[in-house]
């Protein structure tokens, strides 16, 4: 019964909260001369057998997870942020072919789900014994004038036995 529990666990969706601290729109004329990504924290909601997080850097186990982003604003911010959409690419990645520093292959693009305010994806990582890292940039979408802004954070792949 322990294990059947165990891989329950695995295979629910890690979910994360991304919290929009400073947002920046990426497309006004003022803020692209300055720093162009929005600020944000994230936190876990809860323990997952198979992701964690590290300051701004998830941590996936093999052979990978759904993870669950959900946008909120800060405290004292009563704006809504919107995810729309996510891109990946591979952190040393000259060599490789446009599916694999894209992530494609890890990151199936036919299955992220935008809903309300969470963006679900499945990091399907299988490959060999090395770490690979991917930086993603999650796009958001300002409730209030729809400006657009973006978030940047890592990942980082590992194989377990």
């Amino acid at each position: 019964m322990k294990n059947a529990k165990i891989a329950a666990r695995a295979s629910t969706p890690a979910e994360i909260v991304i919290t929009v601290t400073q947002f920046r729109a990426v497309l006004s004329a003022k803020e692209a001369s300055e720093v162009r990504d929005t600020d944000y924290a994230m936190k876990m909601k809860r323990p997952h057998p198979r992701v964690s997080l590290k300051d701004d850097t998830l941590f996936v186990k093999s052979p990978g997870a759904v993870i669950r982003f959900t946008i909120a604003a800060s405290a004292k911010d009563n704006t809504r942020y919107f995810p729309a959409g996510i891109t990946f690419v591979r952190d040393g990645g000259k060599n490789l072919s446009e599916v694999e520093r894209l992530g494609r292959r890890d990151f199936l693009q036919r299955r992220i789900v935008l809903d309300g305010q969470t963006l679900t994806f499945t990091d399907r990582f299988k490959k060999g014994k090395e770490k690979t890292l991917y930086k993603f940039s999650v796009i958001l979408q300002r409730g209030s004038d729809g400006a657009i802004g973006i978030i940047d954070p890592g990942i980082e792949n590992e194989y377990t036995e």
